[in-house]
């Protein structure tokens, strides 16, 4: 009687188990011992049944603890990114006003949630509406009335996020503030009433009547007008950047010389005689024409000036452009 030991090999990936039986029988003949080979089902279910003595089985074992050990280590999973902060509840703010125009519902409640100036409650508006490159216009937008989607467009760029709530039955702003529940008790709000919207969180109240002041709801003027429905603001996330026009200023040292130049060169070239460049735009006053006529695209000017084609719009052959190439290292 001759002893054999066979192992079982499954792996299924991760975890290998191997199992060791010790049999006493007479070995098997030849064909026996073919018709035993791994059939293709056994090869897919990665299941191997093969004789070994014990010492293979032992040199097995210590092949496949090394391998493990050599295996590459999993990446630790990815740490969340930190929080942009939390909505402040039971809270508003002052609106401050530093615009000459008058104070409007939509900009007022916008300033008033989000802590910011209505110039830049503005600036967010024109954003919704235009885009950025309202920066292009030759005048500043004005922003008086604002719709509701536009004060969630425009908080939404301000890292304010919430969701609107319809109040079929049109309460009056009396019984909504008394009937509230869940967040919109302490969460700020933007309530739509029937002409205005008004800024609410928890016990506090602002709007246009109170001149952009946060006052007590209990104080609150227009208490019978109708409540259509309610934007509960639920989550903070980060601001987008806006564009903003800020006041022009006098460029003094080696930009205001190339900004100089560069207006010289348009100026010759396209005979014009004002030019006004935008972040993205060139604008000029032709002789022949009235007001402001658009030259282009700013980079694509400034690319005709330093790089003159026989086929481009501008030449770049007077001296004011040869003074600009030269400046600019061309």
């Amino acid at each position: 009687m001759t002893s054999f030991a066979q192992i079982f090999v499954v792996d299924d990936g991760e975890d290998l188990l191997m199992k060791g039986v010790i049999m006493s029988h007479t070995p098997p003949p030849q064909e026996e011992t073919c018709k035993r080979a791994p059939s293709k089902d056994d090869r897919q279910n990665n299941i191997l049944v093969f004789p070994f003595d014990k010492a293979s089985a032992a040199r097995s074992i210590q092949t496949e603890l090394a391998r493990r050990a050599n295996a590459p280590v999993k990446p630790a999973a990815t740490k969340p990114l930190p929080d942009v902060g939390a909505i402040k509840t039971r809270y508003l703010h002052d609106v401050v006003k530093d615009t000459k125009s008058r104070l409007y519902g939509g900009l007022c409640v916008i300033a008033s949630i989000t802590g910011v100036t209505v110039s830049q409650a503005c600036d967010a508006i024109r954003q919704v509406r235009y885009g950025a490159r309202w920066l292009d216009f030759s005048y500043t937008p004005p922003i008086k009335r604002v719709r509701d989607g536009e004060i969630e467009q425009a908080l939404h760029l301000l890292g304010f996020v919430g969701h609107w709530r319809w109040l079929p039955d049109r309460p009056t702003l009396a019984a909504y503030l008394n009937g509230r529940t869940g967040m919109e008790r302490d969460h700020p709000c933007v309530v739509s009433l029937s002409t205005h919207c008004v800024a609410v969180s928890g016990g506090v109240f602002c709007d246009v009547f109170s001149r952009g002041v946060v006052v007590d709801i209990d104080d609150a003027e227009g208490r019978r007008k109708r409540v259509s429905r309610v934007l509960v603001l639920t989550r903070r996330i980060a601001p987008s950047t806006i564009a903003s026009r800020t006041p022009p200023a006098k460029k003094s040292g080696a930009k205001g010389k190339v900004d100089l130049l560069l207006r010289e060169a348009i100026k010759a070239e396209a005979g014009a005689t004002r030019v006004k460049l935008t972040p993205n735009e060139v604008f000029v006053i032709l002789p022949n024409k009235e007001g402001w006529y658009r030259l282009g695209n700013r980079e694509s000017i400034e690319d005709q000036i330093l790089l003159p084609r026989p086929d481009n719009r501008l030449a770049g052959n007077t001296d004011a452009a040869a003074a600009y190439r030269a400046v600019m290292g061309y």
